[in-house]
């Protein structure tokens, strides 16, 4: 069936979707969801269940949602937006969108001209909003504010807490002044004005919808009574309102982020978000509180469920029609493809799926972040411990390993609990890379960051999960020949390294560790741990009864050096104890997978070492810049994979680290000014730092409200020491403290990426809609 044409009166044939404005058939398309699900689910003839009406027929049923255009009272000419004087005083002023952008729990003015001067004595106006494909009052999606015309005094529905006042009436101009509640419904709502003449019953109702215009109502981080409220300013500018980020990836040793264009308030970020709820299917009274919010956009920002935004890949080479998760510089881009195509965007992985939901969640108005954890765990079987198992030739038996991550990036969002006891408001992490199920659908958290710190494993959401991530303890199993299995070695110092978000404020790192637990090897944290391993889905308590104190000291270096350079790695031992010792073991240096997934084996070699009483001793692994370089994925990834035994004792010593080879920046030139509305030009150049062709070269750039996603692709192979430039387009849309994105990638080296900051600067011309 077909939805009356918007704008009619109740007595207009109906209309097919081809008659609708554009802007009609887009607000159509968005705001109707599917019930497919639910009318699948139930099946068939239902006659002794609750009658299912589609959208369309629940909305005929609602009188008040029909158009009447022919009566005596009176008719509204025009309504006006106030966008500027709105905008600003609800820190919306940059969403480059034709709605009406406000924060619940602020009031918003509105301007109402009618076709004759208002009779105080005899005019009635009520104003109504609703929100969604079936609007109901009972549900608080359907608001109607009856203004108090003669004495101007406030008005407030009892069911949704929605306020209205008139401020003021001119003849034939009414003022009015909106404020939705706190914790109202977030969406586009659609408003109706509907007068009634007094004592002229027939004809005496009109009813307009402001069919041009949606109302987007958001969540407010400066409303002391939302649950997303922000006190410190300068945190609310950076977690809220700042479309330039850093998301750290590859090694702890590197202290530079990855720059990303969130780009929150460029189109169609917004549209997009409110897009997600609804294919989602999310209840619009489920709108009200971030957690629901938090969980659906968590879920849809991977394609694993009900074909979200992004899917993931994670192998060495990709089609040539997608797009490379290295490559991608931000989120509008992504979020372009998938609304003009509903379908899932090639491809991402946890940096990418990270800045998409930092995107998403800003542009709603809930203060969130990207947090980069280094030495992630990935506990597949919920024991919340990261076991490894080796068998008796000390070789591993990877199907039956859990996976440490040479780094992750997932979110955390700012707000209170108010489903949990006391104490649990602040920042809360969840995670939209597909790794687990939560509920049934590829998601995570959020998960309040005391609960993953004191290990309280048993509240939601998928704290038991994210706590393995960042302090799980790394069990090494050996299996001997009679396939029996022993722990081998415990390392409880393997995982959660150097956790880092962006400084407030700046492009530094800050380091929130602290945030998410104990300091290492603390009294407290060990505590935890204890504690965590009682909800644990197998029985520890024999892995630390079986802990002794070792005979000999092991440690690790990996290097940090530049990708192209040789690379050498060590293990040093220390003997403790009184007595001579005997030690034997290997070392292998492997390219790998970001994910801690071994690639290639490029060189190994085995050690016997004989250390008297307090001697030290420390073997070197060395590979050549030419052993590695047709080897090298193109992330340049390595891993040292070291396995040591002690002779006549029980002692074990493993280890499986990964690091990064670090890559050189890119170079971008901008001019020193720019205002905005006017054309410039800016370059990008690369040299390629390896003695060999790199293949299939490309430059991707972007940068918020100035630069549209732009790709150059280089026809020939970029010879070594060779130094490429591609000049591009800039046209600044809005003022302000600015930055263009940019990323290289080829089939031999990708990940290279670079940044320039400027400020772009009013103009007096008409174009700037700031000024």
């Amino acid at each position: 069936m077909t939805r009356r044409r918007r704008g009619r009166s109740s007595t207009a044939s109906a209309a097919t979707d081809n008659d609708r404005s554009p802007k009609a058939r887009t607000r159509h398309r968005y705001n109707t969801r599917s019930r497919t699900k639910r009318d699948a689910m139930l099946g068939g003839e239902q006659e002794g269940r609750k009658p299912m009406l589609s959208d369309e027929e629940h909305r005929n049923r609602i009188p008040t949602l029909k158009v009447v255009t022919e009566g005596k009272a009176l008719s509204v000419k025009s309504i006006e937006k106030n966008l500027m004087i709105n905008a600003d005083a609800h820190f919306t002023t940059d969403y480059e969108t034709e709605n009406l952008v406000v924060r619940r729990g602020m009031p918003f003015d509105l301007t109402v001209t009618f076709d004759r001067n208002i009779n105080e004595e005899g005019d009635t106006i009520t104003l109504q909003f609703s929100v969604g494909a079936r609007p109901q009052e009972s549900k608080g999606t359907l608001v109607r504010l009856k203004l108090d015309v003669k004495n101007k005094t406030q008005v407030t529905s009892l069911r949704s807490q929605w306020s209205a006042s008139v401020t003021s009436i001119t003849a034939d101009v009414l003022k009015v002044a909106v404020c939705p509640p706190a914790n109202g419904i977030i969406g586009k709502y659609q408003l109706f004005v509907e007068t009634h003449l007094t004592g002229n019953d027939e004809k005496g109702l009109c009813r307009y919808e402001w069919e041009d215009q949606d109302i987007v109502v958001i969540f407010n981080p400066w409303c002391s009574d939302d649950v997303v409220f922000m006190q410190d300013e300068k945190e609310r500018e950076e977690y809220v309102l700042n479309e330039r980020g850093r998301i750290w990836v590859g090694s702890s040793r590197s202290n530079t982020g990855r720059p990303w264009n969130y780009g929150q308030f460029d189109n169609p970020c917004l549209d997009a978000a409110l897009h997600l709820l609804d294919k989602a299917e999310l209840a619009e009274p489920a709108r009200r509180g971030p957690i629901s919010v938090v969980r659906a956009i968590s879920a849809l920002a991977n394609s694993n469920d009900d074909n979200g935004v992004l899917e993931g890949r994670w192998t060495e080479k990709y089609p040539k029609s997608s797009t490379a998760p290295w490559a991608w510089t931000g989120s509008v881009k992504i979020l372009e493809q998938f609304m003009a195509t509903d379908k899932p965007v090639k491809y991402g992985q946890c940096w990418v799926f990270s800045g998409l939901v930092t995107t998403l969640l800003r542009a709603l108005g809930i203060p969130t972040r990207s947090v980069t954890n280094f030495e992630s765990a990935h506990d597949c079987d919920s024991t919340m411990t990261i076991d490894s198992h080796f068998d008796e030739d000390d070789e591993p038996i990877p199907e039956l390993n859990d996976s440490v991550w040479n780094f992750h990036v997932w979110n955390e969002s700012f707000f209170r609990r108010l489903d949990l006891p006391d104490g649990y408001d602040g920042w809360q992490a969840h995670d939209a890379t597909p790794q687990e199920l939560s509920e049934g659908v590829m998601r995570c958290g959020p998960a309040p960051l005391r609960a993953i710190k004191e290990g309280h494993v048993y509240l939601n959401y998928d704290i038991p999960f994210i706590f393995s991530e960042v302090n799980g303890d790394k069990v090494h199993w050996k299996r001997n020949k009679e396939g029996d299995t022993e722990v081998a070695y415990l390392d409880p110092h393997a995982v959660g390294k150097q956790i880092s978000t962006k400084s407030v404020g700046s492009s530094y790192l800050n380091d929130i560790t602290h945030q998410y637990k104990h300091p290492e090897g603390s009294l407290e944290e060990r505590k935890v741990v204890e504690f965590v391993n009682r909800f644990s889905k197998i029985f520890t308590e024999n892995i630390y009864k079986s802990e002794t104190k070792p005979d000999i000291i092991f440690s690790v270096s990996l290097p940090s050096v530049n990708i192209g350079d040789d690379v050498t790695v060590s293990v040093t031992m220390k003997n403790d104890s009184s007595n001579t010792r005997t030690v034997q073991g290997r070392m292998s240096l492997l390219t790998s997978f970001y994910t801690g997934v071994p690639s290639k084996r490029l060189h190994g070699d085995k050690y016997t070492v004989k250390l008297a009483p307090g001697e030290e001793e420390t073997k070197e692994l060395t590979v050549t810049g030419k052993d590695y370089q047709t080897k090298l994925n193109p992330e340049a990834c390595l891993q040292l994979y070291a396995v040591f035994n002690v002779i006549g004792t029980k002692q074990c010593f493993a280890a499986t680290k990964d690091f990064t080879l670090l890559k050189p920046e890119l170079q971008i030139t901008v001019p020193e000014e720019m205002k905005v509305g006017q054309e410039y030009e800016g370059t990008v150049s690369f040299t390629n730092p390896l003695p060999i062709n790199l293949t299939n070269g490309s430059f991707h750039l972007e940068g918020a409200s100035i630069l549209a996603s732009d790709v150059h692709e280089f026809g020939k192979p970029i010879k070594p020491e060779e130094t490429v430039t591609y000049t591009f387009k800039l046209k600044p849309r809005r003022f302000g403290q600015r930055e263009i994105e940019a990323t290289f990638s080829s089939d031999q080296l990708s990940g290279v990426d670079g940044s320039a900051e400027f400020e772009v600067k009013r103009n007096v011309q008409p174009m700037d809609t700031n000024a």
